[in-house]
């Protein structure tokens, strides 16, 4: 049985969006460019992404606002569905 995974893409856009206006720009950015390449499958994008906000939300420690982080997580537990030892 497929996997039905949510169309998270607007709220990554927005935390992407929210963290640089909360002066998170070097990170948002790349996070930015890690959402946007092009992949092969829809389970390596997934997985891509997965590893890309987990990059960010590390790198950036307690500066991200928590309401970036909850669209984060919202972002990832979509993606846990495909890749759940993410």
């Amino acid at each position: 049985m497929a996997v039905q995974v949510a169309d998270y893409y607007p709220v990554l856009k927005a935390a992407i969006a929210e963290a640089r206006a909360a002066g998170l720009e070097p990170g948002a950015s790349e996070l930015e460019a890690q959402v946007l390449a092009a992949y092969t499958t829809s389970t390596e994008l997934l997985g891509e992404h997965g590893i890309a906000i987990l990059t960010f939300l590390r790198s950036q420690g307690p500066a991200v606002p928590v309401p970036v982080a909850e669209k984060l997580n919202a972002c990832l537990r979509e993606i846990r569905k495909v890749w759940p030892d993410l």
